[in-house]
């Protein structure tokens, strides 16, 4: 029986493969705030010791992209932004959802 579950070499565990959701207020959140402080809760780490998401996107164009107009109108667009930060496969879209999903199990699915 084959098992499709990654392994984490470092630690010899089986890295879960299901997605995690989160929901955010594109009016009063920050998606990159919610990105990192989501991510190291997931590590079991603290913020400052991840990756800088610098390294994998603009954290203030991400913002920008989901945040509302200048005069304080919500956005009326329906898109999702995709990329990798750190061992991840983040979806975030315009209803206030990010996806997060281990990038080898995102690439393998």
């Amino acid at each position: 029986m084959s098992n499709d579950t990654p392994l984490d070499t470092e630690k010899r565990e089986q890295v879960t493969t299901t997605p995690h959701y989160l929901e955010f207020d594109p009016i009063t959140d920050s998606v990159s705030e919610e990105l990192i402080k989501t991510v190291a809760s997931l590590n079991n780490a603290d913020p400052a010791e991840l990756a800088l998401l610098a390294g994998f996107i603009d954290p203030e164009a991400l913002d920008a992209l989901f945040k509302p107009q200048m005069d304080g109108t919500p956005r009326e667009t329906d898109g999702q932004v995709e990329f990798i930060y750190d061992s991840y496969h983040v979806t975030v879209d315009s209803r206030g959802t990010i996806t997060l999903q281990h990038a080898e199990s995102a690439t393998n699915s």
